[in-house]
């Protein structure tokens, strides 16, 4: 368990946690647990006038906050660390868990460069995008880096080659900061889920026919 303390629940009392993709899914339910354990939470929101960011606000507590990001805009992750920064508690930033992301299938005959370049804008560039400007917050703290990937990382599924491309790209980005952070007490830490499409809703977009709608004519 990534957040897992020796001394118990008050543990979290006087550090923060910024959490990207906090909508839906394991974005979503780890603020929640994270708030219960005392965190200051930033539960990072892609739509914060949502379903998802308004029951954080109305089932967290005062230390849930709750704000826009769109890990692809670099004046959203910039006022992102105004924010944290202007609401940091006693003891710092103590992780980020870079958690947003996106899925969508297409064998690669059927996809776009384009289609490769969306993925990892999300699911590896907004990590990047991310993790630097808030990277010396956790390394004052001694904290961590948590990024979250998947089994099709390592695991060749059929039609999901950009998706694929996408987190092994993030994982070789997270292995190579793990390197950096080594002598900085700065732990990286890479979540590899299962297929939880339905649980998370981070279930693909486009329908075989939208795919076909695409095709020129031959």
């Amino acid at each position: 368990m990534v957040f897992h303390t020796k001394n118990g629940l008050s543990d979290g009392f006087g550090r923060g946690v910024l959490i990207t993709g906090c909508d839906s899914g394991f974005g979503h339910h780890l603020a929640k647990k994270l708030d219960r354990m005392g965190f200051t939470v930033f539960a990072g929101c892609l739509c914060p006038e949502g379903p998802g960011a308004q029951r954080l606000v109305e089932e967290g507590s005062d230390c849930m906050k709750v704000f826009q990001l769109d890990v692809t805009k670099d004046e959203d992750i910039s006022s992102a660390k105004d924010f944290v920064q202007a609401n940091l508690p006693a003891k710092g930033l103590y992780a980020v868990v870079n958690n947003a992301g996106i899925s969508d299938w297409g064998e690669t005959e059927w996809s776009t460069a384009k289609d490769f370049q969306k993925m990892a804008d999300i699911n590896l560039f907004g990590a990047i995008r991310v993790t630097i400007p808030f990277l010396p917050l956790v390394r004052a703290s001694k904290g961590r880096m948590v990024y979250v990937s998947s089994i099709f990382s390592f695991f060749n599924c059929l039609n999901m080659g950009a998706y694929t491309v996408s987190k092994r790209g993030l994982e070789a980005f997270a292995d190579c900061l793990r390197v950096e952070m080594a002598s900085f007490g700065v732990k990286v830490s890479i979540i590899q889920p299962g297929n939880f499409g339905i649980a998370t809703n981070i279930l693909p977009k486009k329908t075989p026919q939208d795919i076909w709608d695409g095709f020129d004519d031959l």
